[in-house]
């Protein structure tokens, strides 16, 4: 497995490269980012945390592989298309720095401008190798996924905006209301990485059964779902958040992609082209994956309030990238 990360420096970028690097040893990764010497120390943490296959007690968990590699590259300096064409997997988390206000509920788009030229320009770095499936972590992810599309000229299919933070709280919250273990939750959540979100309540089950939930109980999950990763910062800090869902979702939509894909749809950001009634947009809804990245949107049958408030988050997602 080979995967690029770009924006590998930061904090996002860097817990990916090692949540990859633990859960699988053999993997090699490349750090792309122009803070060289906090970049190059990430990198040589990551390699030498891959070398307690050195003694015993780290040894069974390397099994029989030789650890793999991990790399930095500055993509301002020149750097080719190597590192592109040698990844089966890209991962954008290169990012503005994040202001004070970018730490309040709805502030993803206090960085969107300065977030829309780093994806301009990582587009133009990495649209004349050949397609990749890419996914997108910086924020608003949605905005930002759609902005590396236009700017690459690759299929839309090889894109995919990461909303899976949201998917794994609600699954939390119902878990903790209904006393049952996350893995027996399905909740989907729809549209926006952000305010604009849209759990389909009307699918969601606990242990195989459909969810009673009146509409108190809904709005009190979904404020939850919008409020909690802003508590998370207030507690310990912008440069920390919400680092290590994040880095665990994207590392899981990796492990997918290279693995060949989903056999169930998963709801991820994409670029849309008349799907559910939106162009010119990327929002998250049902797709299933394979190792070129989306294989298929899958059509669900929306109750008329999710299908409403989908259309409101790809209306939002569109008006912000018309400024």
């Amino acid at each position: 497995m080979n995967v690029l990360v770009v924006g590998g420096g930061g904090t996002i970028g860097s817990t990916v490269a090692y949540t990859i690097a633990v859960a699988q040893p053999a993997a090699t990764v490349t750090l792309a980012d122009p803070h060289t010497e906090v970049t190059e120390g990430h990198a040589i943490d990551l390699r030498h945390s891959q070398c307690h296959v050195a003694h015993a007690a780290g040894r069974p968990s390397f099994d029989t592989e030789r650890p793999g590699t991990v790399t930095t590259i500055d993509p301002t300096a020149e750097p080719g298309l190597e590192p592109v064409a040698a990844a089966d997997a890209i991962v954008v988390a290169a990012s503005v720095s994040r202001p004070a206000d970018s730490f309040q509920r709805g502030g993803r788009l206090s960085i969107l401008e300065g977030n829309l030229e780093i994806a301009a320009e990582v587009g133009d770095w990495i649209g004349d190798a050949e397609p990749t499936p890419t996914v997108v972590a910086a924020n608003p992810s949605d905005r930002i996924t759609h902005r590396l599309w236009e700017e690459s000229g690759w299929p839309r299919r090889c894109f995919i905006g990461y909303s899976l933070s949201e998917t794994a709280r609600i699954a939390d919250e119902l878990a903790r209301r209904f006393d049952v273990s996350p893995g027996e939750i399905f909740c989907p959540i729809l549209g926006e990485h952000g305010e604009h979100m849209v759990p389909a309540f009307s699918r969601a089950t606990v242990a195989g059964e459909p969810v009673d939930l009146d509409p108190t109980e809904r709005e009190a999950i979904l404020d939850y779902v919008r409020e909690v990763p802003y508590d998370v910062i207030a507690k310990r800090g912008g440069d920390e958040s919400s680092r290590w869902v994040t880095s665990r979702g994207i590392a899981a939509i990796v492990f997918r992609l290279v693995g060949g894909g989903t056999d169930e749809p998963v709801c991820l950001s994409t670029p849309l082209s008349g799907e559910y009634g939106l162009e010119d947009t990327s929002v998250s809804v049902p797709v299933v994956l394979d190792s070129g990245g989306v294989a298929e949107i899958v059509d669900w049958d929306l109750a008329p309030a999710e299908q409403e408030g989908l259309e409101r988050a790809a209306a939002a997602v569109r008006r912000s990238l018309e400024r």
